[in-house]
This record gives structure tokens, C-alpha cells and sequence, in this order.
């Protein structure tokens, strides 16, 4: 090789090197957000990002990103938790996928996906700000801490006959069943994804989970898919009592829908749920669904749940937790609700509780 040629090739190093240092430098940065240039860059290419999401209490969120992110064409859908599962999985499988990023409250079947190969990695350098507990395999993110409460009508229910505890239901609808009948109202755990977490969760925390399940099924209970006909009814006067109820979700429904809603933290223990979001595998716009992902866990993106009465999850950002709090981890546990053998038993031991007799007994 000549001294010529050998000279040419360091030069061409050095300009390419050069070049990449310009466009370094001419990427992109986002003030109070750690994505790197490159995938802001990359998600402004792209120039879209769509999630699908459960629940309909994201506004805020979506107005500050498109704030934030004017360029980038932010597309919202709404379904519930199994629809959404069954959704991922159909795109990913057939080639032809829409999600770029899946994000829900009902953290087992988010895992289950995560688990069954349907998200991709990606090292977030917001998740540092994130609990141990709330991120699994850098694929799952947990971005709220939402404690799970008892909702109830304070026109109709006294504060002080509101059951306070699990403790205090259980005695409540043994010693005045006649009262309670009909009057409580709760996520149906057959056909709710949420309602079946909630119900595994409880017996995973509680001594007496069962017998305050056959308590709740012996009252014949309203039972629901969405939590927003749960509300509406208790609200309405029809039930009483919401058992197991989001109190995000409880508040924001008193806020703006409400006012007779009320709700308390049960004493005893609550269960702690985090909405969790991931990118979907064949993600169409992978870059710009990294942005989205980090503007959730960012400290803007936080205030923003706030405004949406969740409860974000970063420290600093709402008010200390009260005590007896039971985070749901996000992690390969919450895959023993897709026990087919385990859940059967356990809803068949709820349909015995709730009068059906033509369920077989278990063992």
C-alpha cells in the first residue's frame, strides 16, 4: 500500500469520524428526558408512534407528548386488556403489525406477552429512576404505583359504616348479609383480566382470602369487565361498595364524573398495581416508541399521570404511600395466573361460592 493511499484512508477515517461528531451534535436533545439523540433523531424519521392502551384516563399524557413532540404524529387506541393481548399477538404472528408500544394495568397478561417473546429489549436510561420491582428483563416497565381500594357512594353508605379493612367487609357481610345482597359491586375475576389478577393477588396477601371471596359471591355481587359500569353504578345507587377498585381511577371518576364517590385505602394491606408498558416486538416505529416509552417514565411524563390522577411512580413526585402497601411485582410470578390448572381451580371454587352447581368439585 503506497504512503498516498495510506493517506487517503486516514483522511477519510478522520471525515467520517468528523461527520458522525456534527451529526452528534446536531441531534436532537430533549430537555428533562435521557433518550439518546440518535433514537430522537430516529423517532422524528419515523414520525409516528401508536399505543394501544386500556384505559381511557390518559389525556394528559397524550396532550403533553404531542406537546413535547409536535413533529411526531401521536395515535391513542383504546381496548381492553384481553382484546389487547389477543391483538399484539394476531399483528406480531402475521407479519402485519399497528402497536408500537402496549401499555396496561393488567400487569399478568403484559407479562405473559413480555414472556412469550412479543416485546423487544430496550435499556431505558429513564428506568434507573424506576423500583427494583417495577422493571423485568428491560422489556417490562411499571410507571405508576396505584394503591387498590375500596370505592363507595357517600351519599348513601355513612363514613362510618364504610368497611375500612378486608378484616372489617368480611365481618361486615357475615353479620348483616341481607343488607350487603346485591349491594356490592366488583370486577367479574371469569372474564375480567383485571378482576382475576386482583382476585390471585388477594390470596397470594391474605389469610382469609376465601373466605372473604365466599362471603363477597354469597352476596351476589354486580360484576363487571370495565371499571367505568362499576363506578357508574355505584354512583347511580345501585351498589353500595366497589370491592378491589383502582383509587386512581376511583378518584379521577369523583373528579369528573362523581362527586358521591368516595373511597378508603384498606387498613389491613392493599394491593399496589403498576400500569406496565413495553415495545412491541415488530414495532413499525421502533425509535419513536422509545421516546414515548421514556416521556412515561420521565419526570414530565410523570407529572403528567399525576394530572391524570395516577399515581406516578418516580420518587418526589406525590405523596408518601400510606402504609400496608403490596406492590405487585412485575416478574415471572405474576405467569402462575396462566396456570390453566391453578385458575380453573380457583374459578370454580368462585362459581361453587356463587351457587353453581354444576361445577365439579376440586380436589
Amino acid at each position: 500500500m503506497t504512503v498516498e493511499v495510506k493517506r487517503r484512508r486516514a483522511l477519510g477515517l478522520i471525515g467520517a469520524a468528523g461527520l458522525a461528531a456534527l451529526a452528534a451534535g446536531c441531534a436532537p436533545r430533549v430537555e428533562g428526558q435521557a433518550t439518546s439523540r440518535w433514537d430522537v433523531m430516529g423517532a422524528h424519521r419515523e414520525g409516528k408512534v401508536v399505543v394501544y392502551v386500556n384505559t381511557g384516563v390518559y389525556g394528559p399524557v397524550a396532550e403533553g407528548f404531542r406537546k413535547r413532540f409536535p413533529k411526531i404524529k401521536l395515535t391513542m387506541v383504546e381496548v381492553a386488556a384481553r382484546p389487547l393481548q389477543a391483538r399484539v399477538m394476531a399483528e406480531t404472528d402475521s407479519g402485519a403489525p399497528v402497536a408500537d408500544v402496549a401499555w396496561s394495568s393488567s400487569m399478568d397478561i403484559q407479562v405473559k406477552l413480555i414472556n412469550d417473546g412479543y416485546a423487544q429489549t430496550y435499556r431505558s436510561p429513564e428506568a434507573r429512576h424506576l423500583p427494583a420491582w417495577a422493571v423485568w428483563r428491560d422489556q417490562g416497565f411499571g410507571v405508576t404505583a396505584e394503591p387498590i381500594v375500596f370505592a363507595y357512594n357517600k351519599r348513601l353508605l355513612k363514613e362510618e359504616d364504610v368497611p375500612r379493612s378486608h378484616a372489617a367487609l368480611l365481618g361486615a357481610l357475615r353479620d348483616d348479609p341481607a343488607r350487603w345482597r346485591g349491594r356490592i359491586a366488583m370486577y367479574d375475576p371469569e372474564k375480567s383480566g383485571v378482576g382475576f389478577l386482583y382476585m390471585s393477588s388477594d390470596t397470594v396477601v391474605y389469610p382469609d382470602a376465601w373466605a372473604l371471596y365466599d362471603a363477597l359471591a354469597a352476596s351476589d355481587p354486580g360484576l363487571y369487565v370495565p371499571g367505568a359500569p362499576i363506578l357508574a353504578s355505584v354512583t347511580a345507587g345501585q351498589h353500595l361498595l366497589a370491592y378491589d377498585m383502582n383509587r386512581s381511577y376511583a378518584d379521577w371518576w369523583a373528579r369528573g364524573q362523581g362527586p358521591d364517590i368516595g373511597y378508603v385505602t384498606p387498613s389491613d394491606y392493599y394491593l399496589s398495581i403498576a400500569r406496565v408498558a413495553f415495545i412491541t416486538r415488530s414495532a413499525p416505529h421502533p425509535k419513536a416508541a422509545r421516546l414515548f416509552l421514556d416521556y412515561l417514565m420521565s419526570e414530565e411524563g410523570q407529572r403528567r399521570l399525576a394530572q391524570a390522577r395516577l399515581t406516578p411512580i418516580r420518587e418526589g413526585l406525590s405523596a408518601a404511600p400510606p402504609p400496608g402497601g403490596r406492590p405487585i411485582r412485575v416478574g415471572p410470578a405474576l405467569l402462575a395466573n396462566f396456570d390453566q390448572g391453578r385458575r380453573e381451580e380457583m374459578l370454580a371454587r368462585w362459581r361453587r361460592a356463587r351457587g353453581d352447581r354444576n361445577q365439579a368439585p376440586v380436589d
